[in-house]
């Protein structure tokens, strides 16, 4: 692969999380933290750290939506990035979310269990695009009525090959960020 075509791919995949990451922004006065009835959407980003990709550790930033349709239940979609030196990643997935909600703590904590399913694209040596099935966990504090901090961890298990000695197969992740 050419270095014109990497540093392409790369500010492809930039630009495409810049728009989703400010789009959501935008929706965000819709959107409320606080318990969340039926109906209601909720958006959150968070930056971290994404494990054994084809090339090893990289930065990796999260965008996603959450459509209640119970109290305690949510649909919506994932968006992955994922960047080293010369890997550029990006992943869609539709997650299922089951809100719990921790005892004592005034409904402000809840542990986030999730799953869901989609499509990876890796830019590295050869790029390749694979199934993606998303396991994880957040932890949620809400700050205010409109905020919450949030720590995830996702398993991203794929079947990426992007050529000899590379590809792969459980790509662990863990990101900090908010929803609004």
């Amino acid at each position: 692969m050419t270095q014109r075509r990497i540093l392409r791919t790369r500010m492809r995949t930039l630009l495409v999380g810049l728009v989703v990451g400010l789009t959501l922004i935008a929706a965000a006065s819709a959107g409320w933290a606080a318990d969340a009835q039926p109906g209601s959407w909720t958006f959150g980003a968070g930056a971290g750290f994404l494990g054994d990709t084809p090339d090893g550790t990289a930065f990796a930033m999260n965008f996603y939506a959450d459509a209640f349709l119970t109290r305690t239940l949510s649909l919506g979609p994932l968006l992955q990035f994922g960047f080293t030196g010369d890997l550029s990643q990006i992943g869609v997935s539709g997650q299922v979310k089951y809100w719990i909600d921790i005892p004592g703590t005034a409904n402000r904590l809840k542990v986030v269990p999730e799953a869901g399913i989609g499509f990876v694209h890796t830019g590295f040596r050869d790029d390749d695009t694979s199934w993606l099935i998303v396991l994880g966990a957040s932890a949620d504090y809400r700050l205010t009525d409109k905020l919450s901090v949030t720590g995830t961890l996702l398993l991203n298990f794929t079947s990426l090959d992007t050529g000899p000695g590379t590809g792969a197969d459980v790509m662990p992740g863990f990101t900090v960020g908010v929803r609004f």
